[in-house]
C-alpha cells in the first residue's frame, strides 16, 4: 500500500512538472533528437558495411591478410 501511495505521488509530481516546464522539455528533445539520429545512422551504416563484406574487400586490397581459423565449410580441408 505504501508503494502505491508513493507511486501515485510521483506520477502527480511528474505530470505537474511536465505541464509547468513543457518548453524546457521540448528544448531538450530538440537538442537530443539530432544526436540520436546521428548515433542511429552510424550504427546502421556500420551494420550495413559488416553485412556487405566491404570491410573484407578493403582489407584484401590493402594486402593486410592474416592467418584465419578455418570456417565450418573449410574444416574438412584442414583435417586431411
Amino acid at each position: 500500500m505504501k508503494s502505491m501511495i508513493i507511486g501515485g505521488a510521483a506520477i502527480c509530481l511528474a505530470l505537474w512538472g511536465l505541464v509547468n516546464y513543457l518548453w524546457y522539455i521540448v528544448d531538450i528533445l530538440i537538442g537530443v533528437f539530432p544526436l540520436a539520429l546521428l548515433a542511429f545512422g552510424i550504427v546502421a551504416l556500420l551494420a550495413g558495411v559488416k553485412n556487405t563484406g566491404l570491410k573484407a574487400t578493403v582489407v584484401k586490397s590493402a594486402g593486410m591478410l592474416g592467418f584465419t581459423c578455418p570456417t565450418a565449410k573449410n574444416k574438412d580441408k584442414w583435417e586431411h
